[in-house]
């Protein structure tokens, strides 16, 4: 990690690089997705909490599943369109 950020300090290329991605993720347009992803994902959790189907001791499992499936799943949604199966397979991977 040090590395990475010995880099971008030390190469204006990169840092360039560095500061336009940085820039692009938070476009209001991603971070709207994002935003509505994440109050979807807050609305489930207290609804499941209330029924009794998800505690505390599952926070990090949430974590790990929203962080690694659910918003790289958000950005596959152009698929929707071009596949017969999508939901399917999704129902699958999940």
């Amino acid at each position: 990690m040090l590395i990475i950020i010995a880099l971008l300090w030390c190469k204006k290329d990169i840092r360039d690089s560095f500061y336009q991605l940085i820039k692009t993720f938070f476009h209001k347009q991603i971070l709207t997705v994002l935003g509505f992803a994440v109050v979807w994902t807050s609305i489930c959790i207290v609804l499941f909490y209330e029924i009794g189907v998800w505690s505390t001791d599952n926070l990090k499992t949430t974590l790990v599943w929203v962080i690694t499936y659910a918003f790289v799943t958000i950005f596959e949604t152009h698929k929707i369109k071009s596949s017969k199966y999508y939901f399917k397979s999704q129902i699958k991977e999940t």
